[in-house]
């Protein structure tokens, strides 16, 4: 691994944050900032000088594909020894049966339907009733609040139930009584049962802490108590500690997230060294702008800005009711790039679940392709997996999925069956799980999330909750308006807050164009515009003028080596070359000439993480055009 190739392509802030020698430190990464590329690189420089070793690495994350995307940023910076990488759970979970095996204790099962076992313990079908205990419980779990303590700590926090707070504690009791008679847990169980287990066994937790000597924390501001409580056990004092997140993209609070961690860092970690990356290098000005205004709409001012040139306008719609929004949406897709909706560069955001049917039945009487959650409630893969949990026993479970496997007439493009998909997906759980039933494979679905689709064509359809972390050339933000944006649940200062921090998330997702429509009438209800966009300034959303683009000739060497290689790539990848670079952004980087990864990524519409990636091949290509432009004018005299 190149020590030099690590500290390739980062801004001043960046390589402060990945060369300092403290081990102590706090990063404040705005959006669009580099959080991913300083978390990555911080490991890779450590590695390469000596600091740490990658076999005592551990980077937690929330998402499997964020964990994914770190092993994947690291193999690509030439580290071929293995750092662990994974979500909370599921490295937790790899710890507890490793330590089970070592103990030679009873495996315990994974139960991923609360309400199902609430249900037994309750004897009760009441789903009104059950829901609201279960959500109690979650509350309660994320927070480490046992039954005993819930009736008091719900209190102290106002909780007010649908059953009574007793209630809900006597339920919360029964339900985990009911867990240990049948030698189950549940997902936070992975958590609080490893964090037991470090408090009681000082053997387990020295050799925990040997294993895990560097600890890196992503998107640290969604840590909730239980998770703050492991990383310090985990920590055990040590100085080794690296977290990375953004006070103003803590959207989690229903789950316990407490970006208190991030904003009173120094007082809970005294000595840590606290880089800021004020830099947004993904958006426009006028999308960062837009995003600012509304944090500063809700009290909670933010140093962001952009690296990039002006960009297209920000552009606000008032649509009539629901229907008129899903039409004006589908006018906006229709008017933009082509090969932006073939690549999957355009999302469509909501605040609820709810929304999303309006935008889906427009779309598709338009004819345009849309991209929805693979395992979303309702779909077909999540009917499978339902069909597939229901086998009790793990010799039920391998035969449902061998009837359809090994049927006589198996479907013709069995990748696109969703039967066929999970089945498949069945027998690659029971050749690691032997004694794996259908509750089991629901849970092994769950945390590890086999059904990614890896086809990108279409326009996403996400709420705002699920765009974290992503990012679209061309975002349409919906439902901005008063009742959605805060939601009529938000009804103290915390939540309302929290709630212009998720519409500033939604914001910041598009790179290139944002659209943010909303609602005269919605539900039979007349709407307002949503307070944390009423006063935005024209001078927010209204790029300055272009400079005139300069004039190329038919024949410049460049755009005919832009060409080929693009004909080449697209080959490579089985795509069509205009799919692959489009030929306005082959005349933007002919026009524009960039020399830096950043630059490309001001000329086209590529976003910084895709012109980061394709600098490598265009780059060259760009420097050599230059070298015959200077030997041309040496001999002509120009």
């Amino acid at each position: 691994m190149d020590p030099d190739a690590v500290l390739a392509d980062l801004d001043a802030d960046q390589l402060a944050a990945v060369t300092t020698e403290s081990q102590l430190v706090a990063v404040i990464a705005g959006a669009g900032s580099g959080k991913t590329r300083v978390l990555t690189r911080r490991i890779a420089h450590r590695i390469a000088t000596g600091s740490a070793e990658a076999r005592h690495t551990l980077a937690l994350t929330f998402t499997r594909e964020a964990a994914g995307e770190i092993r994947k940023r690291l193999h690509r910076l030439g580290l071929r020894e293995r750092v662990e990488a994974g979500t909370f759970h599921s490295v937790m979970l790899g710890v507890l049966k490793q330590r089970w095996t070592d103990t030679e204790q009873r495996p315990l099962t994974i139960v991923s339907d609360r309400r199902r076992v609430v249900g037994d313990a309750l004897d009760s079908s009441d789903q009104r009733a059950l829901s609201a205990i279960v959500a109690e419980i979650d509350w309660a779990s994320a927070r480490a609040i046992t039954p005993d303590a819930y009736a008091s700590a719900a209190r102290r926090a106002h909780r007010r139930p649908g059953p009574s707070i007793d209630q809900v504690a006597a339920s919360y009791a029964a339900y985990e009584k009911l867990k240990r008679r049948r030698g189950v847990i549940d997902f936070d169980d992975v958590l609080s049962h490893t964090i037991r287990d470090l408090r009681r066994d000082s053997d387990f937790a020295d050799a925990l802490r040997w294993r895990f000597r560097h600890l890196l924390v992503d998107e640290a501001q969604d840590l909730n108590p239980l998770q703050h409580q492991l990383v310090d056990l985990l920590r055990a004092q040590r100085d080794d500690l690296f977290l990375v997140g953004d006070p103003a993209q803590a959207i989690f609070g229903f789950n316990g997230a407490d970006p208190g961690l991030l904003i009173d860092v120094e007082t809970r970690f005294p000595g840590v060294e606290i880089v800021r990356l004020p830099v947004n290098h993904r958006c426009t000005p006028q999308i960062v702008g837009t995003g600012v205004h509304v944090l500063r709409a809700t009290g909670q001012p933010n140093p962001l800005v952009s690296h990039r040139g002006d960009g297209a306008a920000v552009e606000l719609s008032a649509a009539d009711d629901e229907t008129d929004e899903a039409a004006v949406a589908v006018k906006y897709v229709l008017g933009s790039d082509p090969n932006l909706v073939r690549s999957g560069q355009i999302a469509i955001l909501t605040r609820t679940r709810k929304q999303l049917a309006a935008f889906d039945t427009a779309l598709s009487r338009a004819g345009l392709p849309v991209r929805r959650s693979a395992t979303a409630a309702g779909s077909p893969l999540q009917n499978a997996v339902r069909q597939a949990a229901a086998n009790g026993s793990p010799s039920r479970l391998r035969g449902w999925a061998h009837d359809i496997v090994d049927a006589p007439n198996p479907p013709v493009d069995p990748d696109a069956d969703p039967e066929w998909r999970v089945a498949n997906a069945v027998l690659n759980f029971l050749r690691e799980n032997t004694r794996g039933d259908g509750a089991e494979f629901r849970a092994w679905v769950a945390t590890t999330n086999p059904f990614d689709d890896a086809n990108t064509d279409g326009i996403e359809l996400l709420t705002f909750h699920a765009a974290k972390g992503r990012e679209w050339n061309t975002v349409i933000v919906t439902g901005v308006e008063s009742g959605l944006m805060p939601h009529k649940s938000a009804t103290t200062a915390a939540t309302k807050a929290e709630e212009g921090r998720l519409l500033y998330v939604a914001v910041t997702r598009a790179t290139d164009r944002l659209l943010l429509t909303r609602a005269g009438r919605r539900g039979g209800y007349t709407r307002t515009i949503s307070p944390f966009t009423a006063d935005l300034d024209a001078a927010e959303l209204t790029p300055a003028a272009p400079p005139p683009p300069r004039r190329r000739a038919a024949t410049d060497p460049l755009i005919t080596s832009l060409r080929e290689w693009r004909d080449t790539s697209a080959r490579k990848v089985g795509a069509l070359p205009t799919q692959f670079c489009s030929d306005r952004d082959l005349a933007a980087i002919a026009d524009h000439r960039p020399s830096t990864s950043e630059e490309l990524a001001e000329a086209t519409s590529f976003g910084i993480l895709t012109a980061s990636r394709l600098a490598d091949q265009i780059l060259p290509l760009v420097e050599s055009a230059k070298s015959v432009q200077t030997e041309t004018s040496t001999i002509t005299g120009a």
